[in-house]
């Protein structure tokens, strides 16, 4: 009797022992919600497709161009009059500039000049067109050095008082004007001269003072 209860109980306890499954040690679909490595696996992919995307997003970023910013034009005009009795000077000069950071603005401009002069002996009436490219650096805040190259085109009537007899002469005209001085919000006051001094410069002789204004 005791040796049928002891194979009772001994056949009880390799059944229930049977009973406990690992999910582990068994075959499931990679995709069931059981399989523990489901996870991992996850964990992985997302971080190997991940870390290729930072990595474009970074490059992405340094390799975007720089854009273009209405906001850091500057527009500006050298205007130019005198008038008395044998002296008339007239000039019209539109700018516009570009502020590419706290220390650098450049530009382009065109003017037109007209000039009447009369002498003991001419009557001259004096046209010149030109176009410039200008650079304004600023090593501080208010202190400014400037460069401006251009080029005139200047085509000049010289009449005889006399005679009457009148005399043409035209002709291209370099310049190389540089300076320094002071800004003044978008302003600057600076005292220029002109590195070329050509016969026909239309800026005077030696150190002459320079104000512009940019909006």
């Amino acid at each position: 009797m005791k040796r049928l209860f002891f194979l009772f109980f001994l056949f009880s306890a390799l059944s229930a022992g049977a009973q406990i499954i690992t999910y582990d040690t068994i075959r499931v679909s990679s995709n069931d919600e059981r399989n523990i490595h489901r996870n991992n696996r996850s964990n992985a992919n997302i971080k190997a497709t991940s870390e290729p995307l930072r990595r474009e997003n970074v490059h992405a970023t340094r390799n975007q161009p720089a854009t273009f910013d209405k906001s850091k034009l500057r527009f500006g005009a050298n205007l130019g009059l005198s008038i008395s009795s044998n002296y008339t000077n007239l000039g019209f000069g539109p700018q516009i500039g570009y502020q590419f950071n706290d220390y650098f603005m450049a530009g382009t401009g065109v003017k037109y000049y007209y000039t009447r002069a009369r002498t003991n002996e001419y009557e001259i009436r004096n046209n010149l067109l030109g176009a410039n490219l200008f650079g304004y650096f600023y090593p501080v805040n208010f202190i400014t050095l400037f460069a401006q190259p251009e080029l005139n085109y200047i085509w000049a009537k010289f009449t005889s008082k006399t005679t009457k007899d009148s005399i043409m002469d035209r002709g291209l005209v370099p310049s190389l004007v540089v300076g320094a001085g002071f800004r003044l919000g978008r302003s600057h006051v600076t005292l220029n001269y002109d590195l070329v001094q050509h016969t026909n410069s239309p800026h005077p002789e030696g150190i002459y003072l320079g104000v512009s204004a940019f909006f």
